[in-house]
């Protein structure tokens, strides 16, 4: 599904990689390793030698807006003038797939913030924001969702009560994750496998 090779960049040295269809991989390691950079070279956001491919399709060839991945950290980025479901809309311009506003409500529903869809994000709690952010994410219909340690700003019940949402998802969806994470409860609650970064080499 997501497969790197010889990939090099200021960072990190000759890494190889391969996430398989709806599989789950915990990326940890110290700060300043190679975590995130490892991430914005799949998105487009960072230069790299070597190659990176998402079902086949080498993603240097792509705009980062067409490639088969979203990515989401812990700085949501949601508009404040825009309703939840208006968020989701504006994450769908330029997506070749189109989805309706039933097909909106039932991802929201499936996140258990349906009955937010006409609300603003300054109206609601920070679990729920994060739930849109993640919506927001996965309206593409994303094969790969590239994970920041999109949840630490969290407290514990929000953060655990995410990570089943995110397995429930995994599994109805069959989308693929590559987690980026310091806590390794989360590594052991959404991987199912956990490769270190360690002075810019990841060890497997």
């Amino acid at each position: 599904m997501l497969k790197i090779n010889q990939l090099s960049t200021g960072i990190i040295k000759n890494a190889h990689l391969h996430l398989k269809p709806a599989e789950c991989i915990a990326i940890t390691g110290p700060s300043g390793s190679g975590k995130t950079t490892l991430l914005n070279a799949i998105t487009g956001y960072t230069d790299y030698r070597g190659s990176i491919s998402i079902d086949q399709a080498k993603v240097d060839t792509q705009p980062s807006w067409q490639r088969a991945c979203r990515y989401l950290n812990q700085r949501l980025y949601l508009f404040p003038h825009r309703t939840v479901a208006g968020n989701l809309a504006l994450a769908q311009q330029g997506n070749k797939q189109t989805v309706n506003s039933a097909q909106q409500i039932a991802l929201l529903e499936q996140l258990n913030i349906g009955h937010l869809a006409d609300h603003y994000p300054h109206q609601l709690s920070g679990g729920e924001q994060q739930r849109v952010a993640l919506a927001r994410a996965l309206i593409s219909k994303p094969k790969l969702l590239l994970l920041d340690e999109p949840f630490s700003s969290l407290d514990w019940d929000n953060r655990t009560r995410l990570w089943q949402v995110i397995q429930q998802l995994r599994t109805e969806t069959g989308v693929s994750i590559l987690l980026v994470t310091h806590e390794p409860r989360e590594a052991d609650a959404l991987s199912d496998r956990q490769i270190s970064i360690l002075d810019g080499r990841l060890i497997h």
